[in-house]
């Protein structure tokens, strides 16, 4: 039987489980903030301080809640163009577009980019987000200036962010941020929405994802409205970390290989996926936007509950509208199963249309 709350959304709130040989060691210095966002705020911020920034460039393709949240401080944005689901040829050309004083933005799109550049000692700072490839051997083995992630997409935390230096030491001045009660507010909204969601899992209550999904919803939109830099509570430091060291990738591993074993071709999408990596989720990349939607309205009908990364991107590409399946630790191979299930149903009924 499908799980009654539904395959994909925001995580419920979990306790750690410790027993599980699913351990590992970060291999890295790191601070900790709030969100992705802050971290990616505090590396620009620390870069402005040591040198002119000329140019800050972000891939076209990307979080435009992010980049909107971005512009607040730093409103000169540049775009420059790279395919997001074609890993044929995935480095990234920084000289044929940043100057030495630019700093360039890299995406590990899905956790399936390779990350490479031609990168020398008067090019320009590169600064990667890892936010949907945490873990990834990208993420693991960077060679960039800075690295960032949004860790509250890969694990059952409240908020979370992480930035480090793959090369060097960090500069950690995170303990001299002001305290905020609105955005420890913001904290316990999420942590009650996550837990409002366990209970209705675990029957402690009748009351389902009509109380707790708008809850979740008006985190987000508190989250796009605050800018300032938030000191970290030593308890949310805490909850952060018991995460840290959690490996998330071994049981997606498993999911993912039974999703590719068991859904068929398909003439309206592509299945995003890399030989010897370990994607986001089951990513689904289609040439009509129609199509797409016409999935995840069946999906959703059938408590299935993908998200759509990232909609309001417009880019010139054949394959371009992009649909992520949650395959992550809260699922075994059975959910996988009927996740392939109602996609091949799916792709039965509408190709008889």
């Amino acid at each position: 039987m499908i799980k009654k709350e539904g395959i994909g959304s925001y995580f419920h709130f979990e306790t750690l489980k410790t027993d599980t040989g699913n351990e590992f060691a970060l291999p890295f210095d790191y601070a900790l903030f709030y969100t992705g966002r802050h971290a990616l705020l505090y590396i620009l911020n620390q870069i402005k301080a040591q040198k002119k920034i000329t140019k800050i460039w972000f891939p076209e393709y990307y979080c435009q809640h992010t980049l909107h949240w971005i512009k607040k401080t730093y409103p000169d944005i540049s775009l420059y163009k790279l395919n997001p689901f074609d890993f044929s040829s995935d480095n990234v050309k920084i000289s044929e577009f940043a100057e030495k004083n630019d700093v360039v933005i890299i995406n590990n799109y899905w956790g399936l980019s390779t990350m490479l550049t031609e990168k020398k000692t008067d090019s320009p700072l590169i600064i990667e987000d890892h936010s949907h490839g945490w873990l990834s051997k990208a993420c693991l083995n960077s060679k960039a200036d800075y690295c960032f992630v949004s860790l509250r997409k890969s694990l059952p935390i409240p908020l979370g962010g992480i930035y480090w230096k793959p090369n060097n030491a960090i500069i950690d001045n995170t303990s001299e941020f002001k305290e905020d009660d609105t955005f420890y507010k913001i904290w316990e909204r999420m942590l009650r929405a996550m837990t409002m969601k366990s209970d209705y899992i675990e029957n402690k209550t009748e009351s389902g994802s009509e109380i707790y999904v708008p809850l979740f919803y008006e985190v987000e939109e508190q989250l796009n409205t605050n800018t300032s830099f938030v000191k970290l509570k030593e308890e949310h430091r805490k909850y952060i970390e018991s995460f840290l060291k959690f490996n998330t990738l071994q049981v997606k591993e498993l999911n993912l290989k039974t999703l590719y074993d068991t859904l068929e071709d398909s003439p309206h999408f592509i299945v995003v996926k890399r030989q010897g990596y370990t994607a986001f989720g089951c990513d689904l990349v289609f040439k009509d936007e129609a199509v797409c939607k016409a999935l995840k309205s069946y999906l959703v009908s059938h408590n299935i509950y993908p998200s759509m990364l990232w909609p309001d991107n417009k880019v010139d590409y054949t394959w371009q509208y992009f649909m992520n399946i949650h395959a992550d630790f809260r699922y075994d191979v059975k959910d996988m199963l009927y996740i392939s299930k109602m996609i091949n149903s799916w792709n039965h009924q509408y190709n008889r249309e």
